[in-house]
């Protein structure tokens, strides 16, 4: 029984191995505004050439979310600003952004918090395929 079972863990351990496409997921390092710590993920990860979804993550002091900002969203110098949708009160915004065709790219983000305002570059590594 233990050696069927084994046999069996085997065949669905390569199965998942099999079915990865061999991209290895990024990971963006974070980046800072004021007393807010602004993260980033792409989905896919890593994200493919052309639209993609853009979740930026905003954190204060103890982790406390990021409310009362605007946040805007763009993956090229060439395209118009657009803005985020937040998810909820929880320092959650997203919005789709097309990354251009390039191996590399920058995702820009833009934060406005009453007057106060920044763009911060995230560069990103596309992947193939």
């Amino acid at each position: 029984m233990k050696k069927y079972l084994g046999i069996v863990l085997s065949m669905l351990v390569f199965g998942l191995v099999s079915c990865s496409d061999g991209a290895a997921a990024s990971s963006i390092p974070a980046q800072h505004w004021k007393e807010w710590t602004v993260r980033i993920q792409t989905h896919p990860n890593p994200p493919l050439a052309g639209m993609c979804e853009i979740v930026v993550i905003i954190t204060g002091p103890h982790g406390k979310p990021g409310g009362d900002l605007i946040v805007s969203l763009r993956g090229m110098d060439s395209e118009p600003w657009m803005q985020a949708i937040e998810d909820g009160y929880i320092g959650v915004y997203r919005r789709a952004v097309d990354v251009g065709e390039n191996k590399t790219g920058v995702i820009q983000v833009h934060i406005q918090q009453g007057t106060e305002q920044k763009t911060l570059l995230f560069p990103v590594t596309l992947a193939v395929g």
